[in-house]
């Protein structure tokens, strides 16, 4: 199998291996499709509420494959290789592998941020032999589980709010309706001063936005207090207030207020926060 990054812009590009690594490589995908398989063992086919239990994974049928990494996959040499500069690096969204087995297609996808990449920028160092060496060039690491596999026209995956930040995924979710709305309020996260004014002011964009938050479970995991100084970075002012042993996020009235917070909440703009601010990548969240 090839290695091949899918990039910020879309772009597919081809990241050469030598042959040993190419081995390596496939062993650890070919691992991590046994461990991604045997731990969806029930498929559930999405519809934006359900929230998968151990054993279990969601899955799109005929799922369009717009950013062709089946076609990549058939056709590795067409694939232009990727810069090898620190720049080029940061801007991958996927890495992904692949095969044809059985008849079916197959690729096996893993999230990726900039974390990951190593690079000489300043001055890296890795452990070898018993002493530091200097990072010499740029190079990445590989993550430990599959983020989806992509096996003909089923995509699978275990977290919708993590495969869309691989795959455009925006025709699939739901906007939140009026009952989602009271359940949202009534969490024990979330603080909202007037229910009725809260529903009135949700529109399209709030409630699609709120669909996405209850989905990704990041209410039930994050860490409010540890948050409010990467959420400065970004002019939002998170306010809390005590809940009895647990502290609430209070929603803001106004509505752009409203929009910025849950514009924060939203996977892809809090894993930007988490990108920026390393100490918070520790926080318990769903994955």
């Amino acid at each position: 199998m090839n290695l091949f990054a899918l990039m910020n812009d879309r772009r597919v590009v081809r990241i050469p291996l030598t042959a040993e690594v190419q081995r390596e490589m496939d062993e650890i995908f070919n691992n991590q499709e046994q461990k991604f398989r045997a731990s969806s063992e029930e498929q559930i086919a999405f519809d934006g509420k359900y929230k998968p239990d151990e054993g279990e994974c969601l899955f799109i049928e005929d799922y369009d494959d717009i950013d062709g990494l089946h076609a990549a996959i058939a056709n590795p040499l067409g694939i232009p290789q990727i810069a090898p500069e620190a720049d080029e690096f940061e801007k991958i969204k996927a890495l992904f592998m692949g095969k044809s087995q059985d008849g079916k297609r197959i690729a096996l996808v893993q999230n990726f941020d900039k974390r990951k990449v190593l690079s000489n920028k300043g001055f890296a160092i890795f452990h070898s032999a018993d002493v530091f060496k200097k990072v010499e060039g740029v190079g990445l690491t590989i993550g430990a589980n599959l983020s989806a596999i992509l096996e003909d026209g089923r995509l699978s995956f275990f977290s919708f709010h993590s495969a869309r930040q691989i795959f455009d995924l925006s025709q699939y979710f739901r906007e939140a309706t009026d009952e989602d709305l009271n359940s949202f309020a009534a969490s024990e996260a979330l603080k909202v001063k007037d229910l009725a004014t809260f529903v009135a002011a949700s529109d399209n964009w709030i409630r699609g936005k709120i669909a996405l938050v209850m989905q990704s479970g990041i209410l039930e995991t994050i860490d409010f207090e540890a948050t409010k100084a990467a959420a400065l970075v970004f002019g939002i002012n998170l306010e809390t207030e005590a809940n009895g042993d647990k502290v609430a996020l209070v929603l803001p009235e106004k509505k752009a207020e409203l929009k910025k917070l849950l514009r924060f909440l939203d996977e892809d703009y809090f894993q930007s926060v988490l990108s920026s601010t390393p100490h918070l990548s520790n926080s318990k969240r769903r994955v």
